[in-house]
């Protein structure tokens, strides 16, 4: 798959989320749910990744060194990034304000990305993640509105953080590892760290209503089996800037498929602040050419 098929599905998949996590969020509380989603998702590549090894050997699994540092990868994206935005979400955060606060990343990982990996950012990079999310903003900005929570605007930042943390973490030593059996460890990690997290914050609930089911499915299927794992090819294949300034067409092309899907109102400004986007994620993910 080319580079830009593969960031073209995988800004598809990954803004998905959005959607199918407001059917998961109204029948299911956030960490029984995450639990469930890893618990399965792990399962998964567990066995995706025996039958590899038995059937292309000698394949390899994870040293125990991989083996801690895919667990801490995933406790950040798949835990505490993923738990924050739930836990938020299920607590009076609207959807547009986490999405913005989410789209901060990319400014944050290139600013860190420099000195921690030392990863070169031109000034076209810088221009494009300006305009990448003028373009974010423009789209769910202005759209917010009412009180905001204290606690969950707090948890949302926290959720932020993590996934800035882990991005950079990722891309410095997930780099050599097997896809398959990472994402079996990532995974496996976060389901036993929302287990901790439901012990402490929350009583479990889960209604196997048609829509939680469906939302569910998708959430294993199309984000955590394909989106995920897309992200982390990009990330194994670009710069930790780059692949992080797509996450600024999540929200706009959220906006779109609620409006194909939900019926929710797609305005002018929405789509000219996806155009602008838009041009700021190709100026922000152009290769550098070689010096």
């Amino acid at each position: 798959m080319t580079a830009p098929v593969l960031s073209f599905s995988f800004i598809i998949l990954w803004s998905s989320a959005f959607i199918s996590a407001k059917a998961i969020m109204a029948d299911g509380t956030a960490f029984a749910s995450l639990a469930l989603r890893f618990a399965i998702v792990a399962g998964g590549f567990g066995c995706a990744a025996l039958i590899i090894h038995w059937r292309t050997r000698p394949s390899r699994f994870l040293t125990l060194s991989e083996t801690c540092h895919a667990a801490i990868a995933g406790c950040l994206l798949h835990g505490f990034y993923l738990g924050g935005v739930f836990w938020a979400l299920s607590h009076g955060m609207q959807a547009t304000l986490a999405a913005l606060i989410i789209s901060l990343q990319p400014v944050f990982t290139a600013l860190l990305a420099g000195p921690l990996l030392g990863e070169r950012i031109t000034a076209r990079n810088w221009l494009g993640i300006l305009l990448g999310f003028m373009g974010a903003l423009l789209v769910i900005g202005f759209d917010i509105g009412g009180a905001i929570p204290v606690p969950a605007l707090l948890i949302c930042c926290g959720a932020l953080l993590a996934a800035i943390t882990g991005t950079l973490y990722q891309k410095q030593f997930g780099q050599d590892m097997p896809l398959i059996p990472m994402n079996m460890v990532q995974a496996g990690a976060a389901m036993i760290l929302h287990l901790i997290l439901l012990a402490l914050f929350e009583v479990p609930s889960i209604t196997l209503t048609t829509s939680y089911i469906v939302g569910m499915a998708w959430q294993i299927g199309a984000v955590s089996f394909g989106a995920y794992v897309m992200f982390m090819i990009l990330l194994s294949r670009g710069s930790s800037q780059q692949t992080s300034s797509l996450l600024f067409l999540i929200a706009p092309v959220a906006a779109v498929q609620g409006w194909i899907i939900l019926g929710e109102t797609l305005t002018m400004q929405d789509m000219i602040g996806l155009g602008i986007a838009s041009a700021g994620v190709y100026l922000a993910t152009r290769r550098l050419a070689p010096s």
